[in-house]
């Protein structure tokens, strides 16, 4: 029953490409005539790209990478996740109102379309064999790739969440964290959370290495933790201010 309330009141709406067909489980699996797709711009790219010489004072066109296509996004407003979908071959947008898309190809043509949330912006996005994972505000909704809902979790702890993350050594496991002073570990297959972590203060960017687990503050620091225990092994002092993001190589 709480399932087919949650479809009635925030299910999905599914979109077919053109000219493609799907399969029985529901996935695009091409465009047999070649043509077909989505047009959302009115104007085309003409993949030229400007440099800036500052000895003539002009802009010179160079050609170092070129794009295949760009779409606008959904429902006018601001972009606020992107994900690439590491079991199908799928791009992932969210937006500020609480809206996702998800394109196919090198087209971008809209496979499915839903909204996870009615008053709050799409702030992470994951995805998982069982569907995708939609982090706003103060939720955690999980979906299926055609749009029909699964669970949305809600708690006290979850105030102003930002980011998430999964890694190998807890696999059945979703951490999340915000701009807070608490960190969340939620149990995916339990469906609770399960441990509560110390941010000393927010933990607005997560990041894994095979060796920690990056979380960036608003203050410009990244404390590294411990990827089994979560406890703060190493703390770097990178900014004076807030991290957008950042990266962890080697």
């Amino acid at each position: 029953d709480s399932l087919l309330q949650e479809m009635d009141g925030e299910g999905g709406q599914y979109f077919a490409p053109a000219d493609g067909h799907f399969n029985q489980e529901g996935l695009y699996t091409g465009d047999p005539g070649g043509g077909g797709g989505y047009q959302d711009l009115e104007q085309a790219y003409d993949g030229q790209f400007a440099e800036f010489s500052p000895a003539g004072g002009e802009y010179q066109n160079t050609n170092e990478f070129s794009p295949l296509s760009h779409v606008l996004g959904d429902g006018g407003v601001g972009i606020s996740a992107l994900a690439f979908d590491a079991q199908e071959e799928l791009i992932w947008m969210g937006n500020q109102a609480g809206h996702v898309t998800s394109y196919y190809g090198t087209q971008l043509e809209k496979y499915t379309s839903f909204q996870v949330s009615r008053g709050e912006g799409v702030r992470s996005i994951l995805t998982t064999e069982r569907g995708i994972l939609a982090l706003t505000q103060t939720r955690l909704r999980c979906q299926i790739r055609r749009g029909i809902p699964v669970f949305t979790h809600h708690s006290a702890n979850m105030l102003e969440m930002q980011c998430m993350l999964r890694y190998p050594q807890r696999p059945t496991q979703v951490l999340m964290g915000g701009i807070q002073d608490k960190m969340i570990s939620f149990d995916l297959e339990k469906g609770k959370e399960s441990q509560l972590l110390d941010t000393g203060g927010s933990c607005a960017v997560l990041r894994y290495h095979g060796r920690f687990v990056g979380c960036g503050d608003t203050t410009g620091k990244i404390h590294l933790r411990d990827p089994h225990n979560l406890t703060i092994q190493h703390t770097l002092d990178t900014h004076s201010g807030t991290l957008s993001d950042f990266d962890i190589n080697g």
